[in-house]
């Protein structure tokens, strides 16, 4: 860009805010007119179309009520949490759970060699 006015001295640039500090700053009616009726003329008048909100699928709305990828990171996080603490529970959770609930007791996640319990 280059500077159309750089120039001018500082006493014209003074003389020019001047002159602009005491003329009106709002322009009159009939400048108004004919700039809107220029507008009018090049805009093409065309009615506005009103389409109707695009449907969203269902595990859209899922996805916005987790609340995107940040629900989802934190939901994750939150549910490996659970399952780590719930495969190695620290001692003291053992402590609370058997205050509460008892003795404790296992259960055997893999599969035994006999199916059917025919040995032993």
């Amino acid at each position: 860009m280059s500077d159309k006015l750089s120039h001018l001295t500082d006493a014209q640039l003074e003389e020019m805010f001047a002159s602009a500090r005491t003329s009106d700053p709002v322009p009159d009616a009939d400048f108004m007119a004919r700039m809107f009726a220029d507008i009018d003329s090049i805009v093409p008048q065309v009615e506005p179309v009103v389409a109707d909100a695009p449907r969203r699928s269902v595990l859209a709305s899922i996805w916005a009520a987790l609340g995107g990828w940040a629900g989802a990171s934190g939901l994750a996080a939150a549910a490996a949490t659970g399952i780590w603490i719930g495969v190695a529970s620290p001692t003291s959770m053992a402590t609370v759970s058997d205050a509460f609930w008892g003795d404790s007791m296992s259960v055997s996640v893999m599969v035994p060699d006999d199916i059917l319990g025919l040995e032993g």
